[in-house]
């Protein structure tokens, strides 16, 4: 789709909504404690909290702005009931990391009686008064775990697609194959070398009109099993169940069944519809509406890639009609192309389609849509880290008091450079531990349930989540403990 280049206000306006709502959200409840503070409490309040919270009118207002952050976001949604799940795993997530670096700082408390200067050093800085663990340990989390979500729902999809369909998938889809070719069809294909399973079964078109008497357009269903409702499906029929058949409810026809049509329907769209055995669906076959009395339900396997129909009749009437063939051939990947060509040379009305190209098409278009979330993904994770590097900076300056005293009193640069890094790492470590823990919870959350796929947790990506945090967290420590380093004591101190 080209981009339409031009100046649009209306989502301008959205954005500025989000980001007025959401910094008095987050801004009115220190802005009200700092108020209530006196001037000298005020300046001691790092190092000494005061216990003072804001007034009633401010909690008011900062009830109401987040309470329109919410409303907004569910408004704005195109699905409402996920919007409200996303905002509810957003609180959890920052309880979950404000809880880790409580933890973090009570563990590091505990351990302050270890022998080594440096981890000592390192260990008192994560709980001393003013100590800013918190704010890293949430700023660099939240962006941690969307790129941790991001990469495990596009590395499922992947596996799914790459990893466990073209196992099963045939090699081809062989389309339009006349009534009179079928035979023919069957047989140069089994001949032909490198094939090694070919299947068949009638096609047909048809269109759901009406369920149960109440038309198509008035039926209440699922989302997940509206697609079933638009357009022409397809349909086929069969004597005997078809190969890997799983019934759910009801029996299968007998094979010398020539009463009324009956259906076998595939359980989940069933499900969504609200039928069930002895339930009508009608469809329109050529201009014909049958009614098709359900006689069982199936389970259908779809990601096999075989021929899978959400409706098949038992048959009789529908034979008589005016339909097609096609067919699925399994063989030798490297025969492909021979194949192709005996099959279309011999009967050039019926098309094939390799498996493979659509598999392949269909992973591109994966590796580029993971390509752009993981782009949104890291503007997260660039606002967690200008909020890491906008901590460090604000700490700037008592870092260069802390390296001049402790140079004054015989530590050499290694020594404090040790204790810093200590101090970095322990937060990373503990950053990316909670966001793999975070990211893998939501990733969960939306292939089971939203994508409705299987789920496998891949390790390789939380390891590179957990090395990645720990890294990007121990280089804006790194810069922050240079810089601090080259300030000269003497200076300092005479201003002191």
């Amino acid at each position: 789709m080209p981009p339409r280049l031009g100046f649009y206000p209306a989502p301008l306006a959205l954005a500025a909504l989000y980001g007025l709502l959401t910094a008095l959200s987050f801004a009115l409840w220190p802005l009200g404690r700092a108020a209530r503070i006196s001037g000298a409490a005020l300046f001691r309040d790092a190092v000494q909290p005061a216990p003072a919270w804001p007034g009633w009118p401010v909690l008011v207002a900062n009830a109401l702005a987040a309470a329109a952050l919410v409303g907004l976001i569910v408004a704005t949604a195109g699905d409402r009931v996920f919007a409200a799940w996303f905002c509810a795993a957003a609180v959890a997530a920052l309880a979950l990391f404000r809880l880790g670096a409580a933890g973090l700082m009570a563990a590091a408390r505990r351990l302050s009686h270890l022998r080594r200067p440096a981890l000592r050093l390192g260990l008192a800085n994560l709980h001393r008064p003013g100590a800013r663990t918190p704010l890293l340990v949430v700023s660099l989390g939240i962006g941690l775990t969307t790129l941790a979500a991001i990469a495990q729902i596009e590395g499922n999809l992947r596996r799914q697609l790459a990893g466990e369909m073209p196992a099963r998938a045939p090699n081809f889809y062989f389309i339009d194959i006349q009534s009179s070719q079928a035979a023919q069809f069957d047989a140069l294909a089994a001949s032909l070398p490198g094939v090694q399973e070919v299947r068949r079964v009638p096609s047909l078109r048809a269109r759901v009109v009406a369920v149960n008497g109440v038309p198509a357009e008035q039926l209440q269903v699922t989302p997940e099993t509206a697609w079933a409702l638009r357009g022409d499906r397809g349909l086929t029929y069969a004597a005997r169940p078809p190969e890997g058949t799983r019934l759910v409810a009801g029996a299968w026809w007998p094979a010398d069944y020539r009463g009324p049509p009956l259906l076998s329907f595939e359980a989940g769209v069933a499900e969504g519809w609200g039928v069930g055995i002895g339930d009508i669906i009608t469809v329109n076959v050529l201009g014909r509406n049958l009614d098709l009395k359900i006689a069982n339900l199936r389970q259908v396997d779809w990601r096999g890639l075989g021929m899978n129909f959400t409706m098949v009749a038992s048959p009789g009437l529908l034979e008589a009609a005016p339909h097609s063939h096609i067919a699925t051939v399994r063989g030798d990947p490297a025969r492909d192309a021979a194949v192709l060509r005996r099959i279309t040379d011999a009967f050039p009305n019926v098309s094939g389609i390799r498996v493979r190209d659509a598999l392949e098409a269909v992973a591109a278009l994966l590796g580029r849509l993971g390509t752009a979330m993981s782009a949104t993904g890291g503007i997260t994770l660039l606002a967690g880290l200008l909020v890491l590097a906008g901590a460090v900076a604000a700490g700037q300056q008592q870092r260069v008091r802390d390296a001049v005293v402790l140079k004054t009193l015989g530590a050499t640069r290694a020594q404090i450079r040790a204790a810093w890094l200590v101090e970095y790492a322990a937060i990373g470590l503990v950053a990316g531990l909670l966001a793999a823990l975070a990211g893998s919870i939501g990733a969960w959350a939306v292939v089971r349930f939203v994508m409705r796929a299987d789920w496998v947790l891949l390790p390789g990506t939380l390891a590179v989540t957990v090395a990645g945090c720990a890294l990007l967290t121990l280089a804006c420590g790194q810069l922050g403990t240079a810089l601090a380093l080259r300030a000269r004591p003497g200076p300092l101190l005479r201003n002191e």
